[in-house]
């Protein structure tokens, strides 16, 4: 699905991490078209719906959200060795990412959404952390969005875990 093509790659490097990028664009964009998959989000403040798309629209498909994309080129090889950006490890996130997303088809119509949600962004973390720390702070602004929606997830009051869909 989102994170497919990246997956297929033998040696990833940087113009994988540029595509990876992307599709952190498209994975929230997704989120966001697709509100009746994603309603948990919007329960508590429905209001914070119209924000989150002008946002997306305006900071993080454009403007700063492109920030990202431009910094990947200039990482040294040595540090995206270090943050595990290249080859095998970079390889191994992937396809852990992959993994997480291709289960959408499966689950999209089942309880285990919000689940699945916070894993998937988990694994995009597992990445996009290495790769803000490889580029001294840019990308935080795509990094904070997501973040942001992730915090919509309900928790249950009795449990601490998420709550099951209604």
């Amino acid at each position: 699905m989102w994170f497919r093509e990246i997956a297929k790659s033998e040696e990833p490097g940087k113009e994988e991490l540029k595509m990876f990028v992307k599709n952190i664009r498209d994975f929230l964009g997704y989120v966001l078209e697709h509100k009746n998959h994603f309603s948990f989000l919007w329960e508590e403040s429905p209001e914070l719906y119209d924000l989150a798309w002008e946002t997306f629209r305006y900071d993080i498909a454009k403007g700063a959200g492109l920030d990202l994309d431009n910094a990947i080129e200039g990482i040294p090889q040595p540090v995206l060795r270090q943050h595990g950006l290249l080859g095998r490890p970079l390889r191994f996130k992937f396809r852990v990412l992959n993994s997480i997303a291709e289960q959408w088809d499966k689950i999209k119509d089942q309880f285990s959404i919000r689940e699945w949600f916070k894993k998937i962004i988990d694994a995009i973390d597992a990445i996009l952390d290495s790769l803000i720390d490889a580029t001294n702070g840019v990308g935080g602004l795509i990094k904070e969005f997501k973040d942001a929606l992730s915090a919509l997830v309900p928790i249950s009051p009795n449990t601490g875990s998420m709550q099951s869909p209604r």
